[in-house]
């Protein structure tokens, strides 16, 4: 793979110097330790919420037993071995056998996704969404995958790669199932991961050069996509004289329109976000204190989407800090190195993997806030989830690799 020259006139960078020592670069040891820190912070408060759960009877009457209470804990812990695993073994591996296959991994992840689409054997629909494989283990029970997460690591690698090489081959064709990954996710349906994914990958162009009238376009384009998202549900209510529920897509638009009222939607599409702000604002400055949280019993997801709301509580605004201080010292830490970086792929590399944290970090604060609507987004590194904890895991595995390469 040959470098793109600094000369090239087509290609601009925009906050990732392309100027790049000799040498091996050092890796900024922030990112290695914060993303151990910020998951084991993650399964102290997953064990918060099963404990909870060994307290709260079913619907019959009966209280679960200890391992079923405490087993989405236990297997995060078990998905963190993993990823630490996953990150040991991805930065063994040589930057450019990385950069040679990331068309191969584009391509699986995207045919992850269309085994999803087509509902085939170990797919799981759970609440009207198709977003998980089922892999039965022994012992263990059922063990879900979510490709989509697995499609961000490849998205992020394969524009790092796009976006490295002078007029790479079938670039158009790779846009073409990137795009079309991308709409399979929204069809799961997911449009807030097939966001993060479009962002992603944007970020990854802006950062290689993308030029300022083409960054406009995409922005417009986004923006009108998202407009239109929200509004013809309440346009097709209108023209056809039904009510905003029938409407396809209606779920969108009354997410929005809970953010703006949420007491109005409290007891449906705004309830999640109401119990969120309640468990933020009742936390104070050093929280209820730890396992003492009240809304965690009545707030879906307390572990996974809305763990923020429940280390706000317990943890109070000191917690909270924490929480985000760490989040943006590993995404100073991905810049930084990608200042240090020795290639051009390192740098485009872990600029999007600063990206990739950062902007999931703030969506998921935001909507725990009630500044954006309710988002199956995790929090990087501390929500529960198999999925989303090793593919960041990989991911920083991957960087390391690449900040090893030399010129």
């Amino acid at each position: 793979m040959r470098s793109l020259p600094a000369t090239a006139p087509s290609v601009r960078t925009y906050g990732v110097s392309d100027t790049a020592p000799t040498r091996k670069a050092q890796v900024h040891s922030a990112m290695l330790w914060t993303p151990f820190l910020l998951a084991l912070i993650g399964l102290v408060f997953q064990f918060s919420v099963g404990i909870t759960d060994l307290l709260r009877p079913n619907k019959d009457g009966a209280f679960p037993d200890l391992l079923t209470a405490l087993r989405p804990a236990l297997m995060q812990g078990a998905w963190l071995v993993l990823g630490a695993a996953a990150m040991g073994t991805c930065r063994t591996i040589r930057a450019r056998l990385w950069l040679g296959t990331a068309w191969f991994w584009l391509l699986l992840s995207f045919m992850g996704l269309l085994w999803l689409t087509a509902k085939l054997p170990g797919a799981l629909t759970l609440n009207g969404a198709t977003r998980w494989v089922g892999i039965p283990f022994p012992g263990i029970g059922m063990i879900s995958v979510q490709p989509a997460e697995f499609f961000k690591l490849a998205t992020l690698l394969w524009f790092a790669w796009a976006y490295s090489a002078v007029r790479p081959r079938g670039v158009w064709f790779g846009f073409a199932v990137w795009f079309a990954g991308t709409a399979l996710i929204v069809l799961q349906p997911d449009k807030d991961t097939a966001g993060l994914v479009f962002l992603i990958g944007f970020g990854v162009m802006f950062l290689g050069g993308l030029r300022w009238g083409n960054v406009m376009l995409w922005l417009t384009l986004a923006c009108l996509g998202g407009v239109l998202l929200t509004v013809m549900p309440l346009m097709r209510s209108h023209l056809r004289d039904e009510s905003l529920e029938k409407q396809p897509g209606a779920y969108v638009t009354r997410r929005v329109l809970a953010v703006l009222n949420p007491r109005a939607y409290e007891s449906d599409i705004g309830y999640q976000m109401v119990r969120a702000q309640i468990a933020v604002g009742s936390g104070g400055l050093i929280g209820v204190g730890l396992g003492e949280g009240r809304e965690k019993h009545h707030l879906p997801a307390a572990e996974n989407d809305y763990i923020f709301a429940t280390i706000a509580e317990e943890t109070g605004l000191v917690g909270s800090l924490l929480v985000c201080g760490l989040l943006g010292l590993f995404v100073w830490s991905c810049f930084r190195n990608a200042e240090r970086a020795p290639t051009r792929p390192a740098r485009l590399f872990l600029g999007g993997l600063g990206i990739w944290v950062g902007v999931g970090a703030l969506m998921n604060i935001s909507m725990a806030i009630g500044l954006l609507p309710t988002m199956g987004l995790p929090l990087p590194f501390v929500s529960a989830g198999g999925s989303a904890l090793v593919s960041l895991m990989a991911a920083v595995g991957i960087a390391q690799s690449l900040m090893r390469e030399t010129p």
